[in-house]
C-alpha cells in the first residue's frame, strides 16, 4: 500500500527561508510575497512556476499557512519523484484526506496521464480542497505538444505566480546564505561561526544553476570543510554538472529576453572579480576601467545588497 504524504512542518523544507519564514530582500520577491498572501484568502486553483531549486514548495506552503485552511494540515505529493505506477493510489488516498485543506502537487507536469484526468474530475466536482501546483516545466508549452491536457491547464492556471531564480535576485544570496551557515554550524554544534567577506564575495560571483538548494548544499559543505570561526573562499566548494557550468558561464554575459544592460554588465564585472580572486586592481585593468570607476560600479552593488 502506498503511503499518503503529508507534511505539516513548513520549516522542513528548502527553499528561500529565513528563520523558518520567506524571507527576501529583492524587490520582486516581496512583491510575489505579498501577492500569494492576498490569493491565499481565495479558494482558486494556484500555479506556481520557478526553476528547480527555487523554492516554489516552500512558497505553496506559504500559501496554505496564509489561508483559513492551516488549521488542517495539507498534503502534498511529488510527481517526479513517485512513480507512475504509484501515482493513482497516492493521489486517490491524498484527496480523501484534503477535505477542507489544501492539496499541493509539486511538479505536476510529471503527472501521469491517468491521475491527470482523476485531477481534472476533482477538480470539476467543486470538492472542497484547494489546490496548489508547482511546476519547473511551461505547461502551455508540454499542452502544445499534447502532453499535457489543455482543460486541466485552464483549471490549474487560475492564479499563475513565478518566482524569480537566484540570479535574478543576487541581493538575498548573502541573506540565505547567513542563514543556512547559522543552521548548519548549529547543528555541528559550532554557534557563531561566520562567512567571510571573501566568501560572500566569492558566493555572490556564482552563477547558481541549481538555485537555493545548490547554496545549501555549497553552504553545508562549507561549514564541515572550515576550521576557526569563520568560513573562508577556500571553503567554498562548487559541484555543479559540467554541462550547467558551461551553460551558465556562456550565457551570463549574453542577452536574452528580459535581460538589461546594467545586469550583463554587473555580470561581467562580478565574473572578472572572480577571475582574479577578488583583486580589484587586476579586475579594472582586465575591463580597460579606472580603479575607481571599479569601486563605484561596486557601491552601487552594495546598495542592492550585493557584496563583491
Amino acid at each position: 500500500m502506498v503511503s499518503p504524504t503529508r507534511e505539516t512542518n513548513p520549516n522542513q523544507t528548502q527553499g528561500p527561508l529565513v528563520q523558518g519564514r520567506l524571507s527576501s530582500v529583492d524587490r520582486q520577491v516581496n512583491e510575489l510575497l505579498s501577492l500569494a498572501e492576498s490569493v491565499a484568502k481565495s479558494k482558486a486553483s494556484v500555479l506556481i512556476f520557478g526553476e528547480y531549486g527555487t523554492g516554489k514548495r516552500s512558497l505553496a506552503r506559504f500559501i496554505h499557512e496564509k489561508s483559513a485552511r492551516n488549521v488542517r494540515p495539507f498534503g502534498i505529493m511529488n510527481c517526479r519523484e513517485t512513480a507512475l505506477g504509484d501515482q493513482e493510489a497516492l493521489f486517490k488516498s491524498l484527496q480523501e484526506q484534503a477535505i477542507g485543506s489544501t492539496l499541493i502537487l509539486a511538479e505536476v507536469w510529471k503527472l501521469s496521464p491517468v491521475v491527470q484526468v482523476r485531477l481534472l474530475d476533482l477538480l470539476q466536482s467543486g470538492a472542497d480542497i484547494r489546490i496548489v501546483a508547482t511546476s519547473s516545466r511551461s505547461l502551455s508549452n508540454l499542452v502544445r505538444n499534447g502532453d499535457f491536457r489543455e482543460e486541466l491547464f485552464y483549471r490549474l492556471n487560475v492564479v499563475n505566480l513565478k518566482i524569480p531564480s537566484l540570479q535574478e535576485r543576487l541581493g538575498d544570496i548573502e541573506a540565505y546564505a547567513r542563514a543556512i551557515v547559522s543552521r548548519f554550524a548549529a547543528e555541528q554544534g559550532r554557534p557563531g561561526l561566520q562567512l567571510s567577506e571573501e566568501a560572500v564575495c566569492l558566493l555572490n560571483s556564482h552563477r547558481w544553476p541549481g538555485n537555493i538548494r545548490e547554496l545549501e548544499s555549497v553552504c553545508e559543505r562549507a561549514v564541515l570543510l572550515s576550521q576557526g570561526p569563520e568560513i573562508r573562499a577556500r571553503d567554498i566548494q562548487f559541484q555543479v554538472a559540467q554541462e550547467a557550468k558551461v551553460a551558465s558561464e556562456t550565457s551570463s554575459t549574453a542577452w536574452k529576453p528580459g535581460r538589461t544592460l546594467d545586469e550583463i554588465e554587473r555580470n561581467v564585472i562580478l565574473e572578472a572579480l572572480k577571475h582574479f580572486g577578488g583583486n580589484r586592481t587586476h579586475t579594472a585593468k582586465a575591463l580597460g576601467i579606472s580603479i575607481r570607476t571599479l569601486r563605484n560600479k561596486l557601491a552601487e552593488f552594495r546598495v542592492m545588497g550585493i557584496r563583491a
